[in-house]
């Protein structure tokens, strides 16, 4: 048997065939469960090792707690700065469309006055040619009469 000689290396001091990992093995190759022992009910256990297991548990536990909190607090920091920067690009994009309204209304003044300029311009060369017309007429007339 190929498969019994493998185990002769880890054979307990009953006989038993076991693996490095700790699993038991019958001479067949097939696992045999490791019994728990029972802390309540075991003689053999003393206070100071239920204490310490008790300790360790808790240990561990109060281990995954502080990196659960780590870890929230590290997201929430990480919340945070993608908060500050989603603000500021909204800060930034509300200041540039303010500009281009700023710009924009400044545009449509100039225009405004440029087109009122524009007109009033045209309407004082419609005076002036109507008070000349008015000035050859007169002469026409004058001229007519004498």
């Amino acid at each position: 048997m190929n498969n019994s000689a493998s185990f002769s290396q880890y054979k307990s001091e009953d006989g038993r065939a076991s693996s490095a990992s700790g699993q038991t093995y019958s001479p067949t190759g097939t696992p045999i469960p490791t019994p728990f022992p029972n802390r309540t009910t075991s003689k053999n256990t003393s206070s100071y090792a239920v204490t310490k297991t008790d300790s360790l548990l808790f240990n561990k536990i109060d281990e995954r707690q502080r990196l659960a909190r780590e870890r929230r607090e590290e997201q929430e920091k990480q919340n945070a700065a993608k908060e500050a920067q989603w603000q500021a690009r909204e800060e930034r994009a509300r200041q540039h469309y303010e500009k281009q309204l700023e710009e924009r209304r400044k545009k449509q003044e100039e225009q405004r006055m440029k087109e009122e300029k524009r007109r009033a311009a045209v309407e004082e060369k419609r005076r002036q040619k109507q008070e000349e017309d008015q000035v050859y007429i007169c002469l026409f007339y004058a001229s007519q009469a004498s």
